[in-house]
């Protein structure tokens, strides 16, 4: 019972991982794109002061 417990799990995290591989990608672009986009904004702050 424990095995097919934890196999059941091993199966729903391995979906889980390949479901959402996409949409980790693209919260890192969007990551990186809001940090990029931050930092212009900052730098821009800072040289009008």
């Amino acid at each position: 019972m424990t095995t097919t417990t934890f196999t059941g799990t091993a199966a729903a995290h391995f979906n889980f991982h390949a479901l959402f591989r996409p949409v980790l990608a693209a919260l890192r672009f969007t990551g990186h794109f809001v940090v990029a986009l931050v930092g212009v904004i900052f730098l821009g702050s800072a040289s009008e002061h």
